[in-house]
């Protein structure tokens, strides 16, 4: 729709939302011009305000009072932000001191980055921060071994591409023999050998029921064993600053806070609803139809450990938030827990 719009309206649109995002209060045409556009008269600016409004970009909650960005000005506002080169150049020399103090600090184990990072991000942002995780992906089942234990104990070894996930001794019912285990490996094998484990999680037994035959108990202790592995390795989302997005008037009304706590507390629908396609540097969705949650926008930056995608990290805001610094924030971010990761495998090398 922005292809639409003339360089004039393109310039009041981009002042307007700016204002907006400084004030939070309706913008006038008399703002824009004495700001913005002195060469230009504030009669000329409020004709192309009707017509941004009569496009869908604007509106006036009141006959009397300025107007205010709709989602696709905030849409338009993103678009005109260049995250191609440095997106961290947007900050100030004392904001990425700030972020370099406060992150490397102190970090202690690698498990720490994710928590500090959240909390850096949402200290210099002002808003609400998220860093998720990633579970391992696609790890192949290549090998079963199933090695007999002292009485009536097993052990189960689970080998993927990516290394040996579980070795865990279960316990069966009978003593058991070498003969039977052997038998036990090759039927687990038969079933399970190439499948993805993320697989294994749902498997309808009645769909093998014939090829596990006598092996039943067996099987539902090597399936107990990767539900727990993966529970375990499943995304981990860290979340920051959770009460500051009850500090904008967006978010003053008691049955908008209690949607937005609640949403952001379950652990599954945060890691659903921030997780992106990692390909893109960074995510900006806008309203409730493209960020799940009413009011808010969610800026999202993928981060990576040569070219795999690790993890993400981001901010949610109103819908006003100040999208240059955050993006700013979210870059340098990206920089500095790179540095640290490679930093850290170089030295385990």
């Amino acid at each position: 729709m922005s292809k639409e719009l003339s360089e004039r309206k393109k310039k009041i649109l981009h002042a307007l939302v700016d204002l907006y995002i400084t004030t939070g209060q309706p913008v006038s045409s008399s703002d824009i011009q004495s700001k913005y556009l002195p060469e230009v008269s504030s009669a000329t600016v409020r004709s192309e305000l009707s017509a941004l409004e009569a496009l869908g970009y604007i509106e006036q909650p009141h006959t009397s009072a300025g107007r205010v960005p709709l989602k696709d000005a905030y849409k338009f506002y993103v678009e005109s932000i260049n995250t191609d080169d440095n997106a961290s150049g947007m900050l100030t020399d004392r904001e990425t001191e700030f972020i370099r103090e406060k992150f490397l600090h102190k970090l202690g184990a690698i498990e720490d980055i994710s928590k500090r990072a959240a909390q850096v991000i949402s200290d210099v942002t002002n808003y609400t921060s998220f860093f998720v995780e990633k579970s391992p992906a696609h790890l192949e089942i290549e090998e079963i071994k199933l090695v007999p234990l002292k009485g009536d104990r097993a052990a189960v070894l689970i080998v993927t591409d990516k290394g040996m996930i579980a070795n865990q001794a279960i316990d069966l019912k009978d003593d058991i023999r070498q003969e039977y285990l052997d038998t036990a490996t090759q039927v687990l094998n038969k079933v399970f050998q190439g499948r993805d484990i993320s697989e294994l999680e749902h498997v309808d037994l009645s769909e093998i029921e014939e090829e596990v035959q006598g092996f039943r108990e067996i099987l539902d202790e090597v399936l107990k064993i990767v539900r727990i592995y993966i529970n375990e390795h499943s995304d981990n989302v860290v979340v920051e600053g959770a009460l500051k997005m009850l500090d904008y008037p967006e978010y003053s009304s008691v049955e908008d806070a209690k949607n937005f706590l609640s949403v952001i507390s379950d652990k599954d629908s945060m890691s659903e609803m921030l997780t992106t396609d990692g390909s893109i540097e960074f995510s900006v969705r806008i309203g409730k139809e493209d960020s799940g949650v009413d009011k808010c926008a969610i800026i999202t930056a993928a981060y990576k450990v040569g070219d795999e995608v690790v993890g993400q990290a981001g901010v949610i805001g109103p819908q006003r938030m100040d999208y240059r610094k955050v993006i700013g924030v979210l870059d340098y971010m990206k920089k500095t827990i790179s540095t640290v990761i490679n930093n850290r495998n170089d030295s385990e090398e």
